[in-house]
Order: structure tokens, then C-alpha cells, then sequence
């Protein structure tokens, strides 16, 4: 078996992924240590990565725990900003802090955390993806609208962010039941609306999830909508590309809520925009 050409395919990250890693297992069996000896070198590739960082990570705490103070925040530095993961970026954070830096790892992933929220409307007996509320043409900030129950109006939502020591699944979940946010409603809609600002127009990608539905405009113009029911909010479970201005710009977001009983009464959802890696682009 010529392992050297093999491997040559391994390293190539514009194969496919399982291919690449059913061939590595294979040089691994030829060659023990293979393996560990390409994650060291693979940071960047989109297959290899999580493995990559593992090992920093592994890396800087070794160093933490032979004194090494600046070695280990240099490794946590590296793994915080090559992670991709959550819980990854959660750990380097840790390490980082345990040097005295701060970072936000809802801010590194791309997460938008400060909102303007507006509901609840009435659904009508769950027809609230089918129909059309005020919003959906003009966000006004100062407006009233009739809202399910009596005139609503738009509140600031800032998102709290889920701290690195958290094994918590989502990093900065917008909670519409919460009772700073909208509270609970039944066969309900509601509308989130911010804007953030980037130098040079940009092709992006969009990445997240909503109990119940999501529908997303960006600049006015809907570039994702999907209906579905009790469905939970996954990380990442819907993924769309989007282009950006140069400059401001506006993100509108539709989510449902079912209607009684719901046996799942969660009102939620999760919203980031990242590169074609999954790293939060530049954005203010």
C-alpha cells in the first residue's frame, strides 16, 4: 500500500471529509502516530479542526499546570480563535481568563445578542407563518401596534451570554418567554429585529434555528423561511447564505408560538452570522 500517497490525499481538504478520514484511519493502522502527528498541523482544515484544537487545548493546559503561565494563554489564544465549537471555545475561554484576558465566545462564533423585540400577535389558530403582521413591511421602532391581547410595542432585548464554565447547549438563546423578553403566549407570533454594521459588502453565511419557525429578511428582503411545529432549537440546524452591505444591516425575524396545549411551551430562538468556516464575521 503506498501510504505516502494516501496520506498526500488526507491532507487535501478540498476531498471529502469521511474519505479523508476512512483513508487516515488506514495510514494509522500502517503507521501509528500518523494521526496525531497531522492534527498538530490542522488548524484551518474544515475535517481536522475540532481534533486541532483538542490538542491545544490539551497543549495549554499542560503548560497551566507546569507553571508555564504564558506559554498557556499563547496556546489558549490559538485554540479560542481556531475553535468552531462551542464547548471548545468555551474551554479556551477558561484558560484565557485564568491569564486575565476576557473574551466573548457569542461574539467569536457570530451570535446576535442584542435585539428589539415586538408580540405577541395572534397566530389564528397556528396560520401565523402564512400571514402577513405589520412588521414584516416596516420596522418602526416608536410604532403601536394591536397586538394579541391589546397594543404592543417594540422593548430591547439585550441576550445574556452563557458563561465559559456552562455546559449549557446554546450560547446566547433568545428566550421570548422570558419575562424581561415577551413572556408566554399560546398560538402566538412574534418579530425580532436588529442591525449591525460591516466595512465592505460581504457573501455570509446565516446559521440557526427557532421554536416554533423561523423566517429571517435581511435588508427587507426574506432569505430564509421554514414552518415547523414543536420542532426545538437545535445549534446550527438551519444554515442559508446571505449578502451584506457595506454598512448598516437590518435582520427581521418571524418566530411562532404554538397554540394550547403545548406540551413543549418553549418560545425560542438562536440567530448567528459567521464565514464559510463558522467564525463570527467582523461586524459591529
Amino acid at each position: 500500500i503506498d501510504s505516502a500517497k494516501i496520506l498526500a490525499f488526507v491532507k487535501n481538504p478540498a476531498k471529502e471529509g469521511r474519505a479523508r478520514r476512512f483513508a487516515l484511519d488506514l495510514v494509522e493502522r500502517i503507521q501509528p502516530g500518523t494521526r496525531k502527528q497531522l492534527f498538530l498541523d490542522s488548524l484551518d482544515d474544515p475535517e481536522f479542526r475540532f481534533e486541532a484544537v483538542g490538542l491545544a487545548l490539551e497543549k495549554a493546559r499542560a503548560a497551566a499546570k507546569a507553571g508555564n503561565s504564558l506559554i498557556a494563554v499563547n496556546l489558549h489564544r490559538q485554540a479560542f480563535d481556531k475553535s468552531r465549537d462551542i464547548m471548545q471555545a468555551r474551554d479556551a475561554a477558561v484558560g484565557l481568563e485564568a491569564g486575565g484576558i476576557k473574551v466573548s465566545v457569542a461574539e467569536h462564533l457570530g451570535f446576535l445578542t442584542d435585539w428589539r423585540l415586538i408580540g405577541p400577535f395572534d397566530s389564528k389558530g397556528q396560520m401565523g407563518p402564512r400571514l402577513s403582521y405589520p412588521p414584516e413591511k416596516n420596522v418602526d421602532p416608536t410604532e403601536e401596534l394591536d397586538g394579541q391581547k391589546g397594543k404592543v410595542r417594540w422593548k430591547r432585548f439585550q441576550v445574556k451570554e452563557t458563561a465559559p464554565t456552562s455546559r449549557d447547549r446554546h450560547q446566547a438563546l433568545v428566550n421570548l418567554a422570558d419575562q424581561k423578553a415577551l413572556g408566554n403566549a399560546d398560538d402566538a407570533v412574534a418579530f425580532a429585529y436588529t442591525e449591525f454594521t460591516v466595512e465592505k459588502a460581504v457573501k455570509a453565511e446565516m446559521r440557526g434555528a427557532a421554536d416554533d419557525n423561523f423566517t429571517v429578511w435581511v435588508n427587507g428582503v426574506k432569505v430564509f423561511g421554514f414552518e415547523e411545529w414543536r420542532n426545538g432549537v437545535r445549534h446550527d440546524r438551519h444554515r442559508f447564505p446571505v449578502e451584506l452591505k457595506a454598512g448598516k444591516n437590518a435582520v427581521l425575524v418571524k418566530i411562532c408560538q404554538s397554540a394550547a396545549p403545548n406540551p413543549e411551551p418553549n418560545w425560542e430562538f438562536i440567530l448567528r452570522v459567521v464565514d464559510a468556516t463558522g467564525k463570527g464575521i467582523d461586524m459591529k
